[in-house]
């Protein structure tokens, strides 16, 4: 729950790592699979922050930036997983632009795009710099390999 625990207060909302991950499990997970853990990681992250207002829509945003990305290959941070940080960053601003439109107003919404913006920059690094380690230390072939043997 690195969105709970691990977070920045930025104005209506907080700078958190948990999007970072929801990368990474979209490119080693089926996009089922990764949909699903994210939509309720996101749902509950809100609920447990104090952010309860934005469950339903986080549970559908974070379930639209999986479908960027592709577990199929042998790592994680393919050049394809990489860019597709950026329509991943754009689905979260534009979605939670409109949110905050229906939930404050226009100068709220406003206010929240520096933020999402902020957000987007943060998860890719720290996606590009976990996803480069795991590769590195063979994660996803050692996962796949333990697999094959039972």
């Amino acid at each position: 729950m690195l969105t709970v625990f691990v977070k920045i207060p930025l104005g209506n909302g907080y700078i958190h790592l948990g999007d970072s991950m929801i990368y990474l499990a979209s490119c080693i997970l089926p996009t089922p699979y990764a949909a699903i853990s994210a939509a309720i990681s996101g749902a509950a992250s809100d609920i447990i922050g104090g952010f309860a207002v934005f469950a339903i829509p986080s549970a559908l945003i974070k379930a639209m930036i999986t479908l960027p990305f592709t577990s199929k290959g042998d790592t994680i941070l393919s050049k394809r997983n990489a860019l597709m940080t950026i329509p991943a960053g754009g689905i979260t601003i534009i979605c939670y632009f409109i949110v905050c439109l229906i939930l404050y107003s226009w100068s709220g919404a406003i206010i929240g795009l520096l933020g999402d913006a902020m957000q987007t920059v943060v998860s890719a690094a720290v996606y590009l710099a976990f996803a480069s380690a795991l590769d590195k230390a063979k994660f996803k072939e050692n996962l796949l390999g333990s697999q094959g043997n039972h």
